[in-house]
């Protein structure tokens, strides 16, 4: 009762009005310190970087309830069935070398997977569960712009994992931290000093190169949120051997224009989406090159760390690209998104396709063009792809949750379906051929270990 006579009191017309001058005074407030602290001022300090967290709450909440759909693929109906893997034609040729390494999100188990198939038959040699919960929980949570609604064992992705010799993965989401992780999916060590995202590239001398962004750039008059794409080679054990801002590459290389021309603004300037190093001298690169793909202007760009020099570049006809790959010691191999935006939103223009570049010749093809067609091969973000010694082409089309495996001749051999069980499909992350030595020596490895049943 007294709850009731309390609630449904008269209060003066005043009081009423002062409420409501303090609550437009504090929305007021409130935004200014949310504006001060993503335009990069930070007068505020942490209360600022708590505000911003409070207005973002909203968009979190949504992210946790509709968690299911954020996982599913662009066109989750498109490929009937339960996935899985499927042979083409009468019979599977069962003499492929290597093995392929899966990753993708689990639409039953709703959480990240990592498969390992063997190329001759197709059966799965091994599987990593890395719990995310676990992998995070002790990271740090002081970034400006990290999407923590993704650091949930229903949300996280193990973008491009490498594997190791011992049966180790190198995993991390889109940019977040970086980890090693053991052949049972248990943390060896984490790095969440910076940003890591897209590619990790094996050096050919037992470390990799990977994508990074610094926790703050130091570059003088851009906000904290500008994303200072930086290229990084670091050993197995999270040593880092070398790193470069391929931004300051950029304007110390005469191409400040495309970093800060007055006439546009982009918090991220470049997008590099793959750091692919040189492994073999010749005539048009060094060995310790680093071949690198920046998808804001449809560029590949050759870094040469040894004269901190962009040594050559070309924009284009590639579109949104991902993934540059060495094919010889003239050719290399783009994946081309193809995606454009004439102001009615993103689409692919026809299909994704591989593009060879012939340095010596200066010319562009597209062998596989014939096979992109008839499959509809569509991917308007990330996607990647790998040629393997005999010829064959393994591409992944992330954005529809399928992998492809070609013959030379663009015939297609088998594509693995990421459905679940109820025939809608799901995200993958950034799959890799392994070669047979390789593998072999990580499963030899890998049955030393009693690892946990599937969850």
């Amino acid at each position: 009762m007294r709850l009731e006579r309390f609630a449904f009191r008269k209060i003066e017309l005043w009081v009423v009005g002062l409420l409501l001058v303090v609550a437009g005074i504090g929305a007021i407030t409130f935004g200014a310190i949310v504006y001060d602290t993503t335009k990069g001022k930070a007068r505020f300090g942490s209360l600022g970087e708590s505000a911003v967290l409070v207005a973002k709450a909203p968009w979190t909440v949504e992210e946790v309830l509709h968690e299911d759909e954020r996982m599913l693929s662009q066109s989750p109906n498109r490929f009937p069935g339960t996935g899985g893997w499927q042979v083409e034609g009468e019979s599977y040729p069962g003499d492929l070398p290597g093995y392929i390494l899966i990753s993708r999100h689990d639409g039953d188990k709703r959480r990240h997977v990592l498969e390992l198939y063997d190329l001759t038959d197709l059966s799965v040699v091994h599987r990593w569960w890395p719990d995310a919960n676990e992998l995070l929980a002790d990271a740090r949570r002081d970034w400006i712009w990290m999407d923590y609604t993704a650091w949930r064992r229903a949300a996280w992705r193990a973008i491009h994992p490498l594997l190791l010799e011992n049966g180790d993965l190198i995993v991390k989401d889109q940019y977040a931290p970086l980890f090693r992780i053991s052949a049972c999916g248990e943390k060896v060590w984490m790095k969440d000093d910076i940003y890591y995202h897209h590619s990790t590239e094996p050096d050919g001398e037992g470390g990799f190169w990977i994508a990074t962004d610094p926790a703050k750039s130091d570059i003088p008059g851009v906000t904290e949120w500008f994303v200072e794409d930086m290229i990084t080679q670091m050993t197995t054990d999270g040593e880092v051997l070398f790193e470069k801002s391929i931004v300051k590459a950029y304007y110390e290389n005469g191409l400040f224009h495309r970093i800060f021309g007055a006439g546009f603004h982009y918090n991220n300037p470049l997008h590099l989406n793959d750091a692919q190093p040189v492994l073999e001298d010749g005539p048009y690169w060094k060995k310790g090159d680093v071949f690198v793909s920046v998808r804001r202007y449809s560029t590949i760009l050759l870094y040469r760390p040894s004269t901190d020099k962009i040594v050559w570049m070309k924009e284009g006809p590639w579109l949104d690209q991902h993934d540059v790959d060495i094919v010889d010691d003239h050719t290399i191999a783009v994946f081309n998104n193809n995606a454009v935006n004439t102001g009615r939103g993103r689409r692919v223009r026809n299909v994704s396709e591989v593009l060879f570049y012939d340095f010596e010749t200066d010319t562009v093809t597209s062998p596989f063009r014939a096979a992109m067609e008839r499959y509809s091969v569509r991917t308007e973000t990330e996607g990647l792809f790998d040629l393997l010694p005999t010829g064959h082409m393994m591409l992944e089309e992330e954005n529809a949750g399928r992998l492809l495996l070609f013959a030379p001749d663009g015939e297609l051999v088998a594509s693995f379906i990421n459905n679940n069980s109820e025939g809608l499909g799901f995200h993958m992350g950034w799959s890799r051929y392994i070669p047979e030595d390789l593998g072999q020596r990580a499963i030899a490895a890998i049955k030393t270990h009693d690892c946990n049943p599937d969850p």
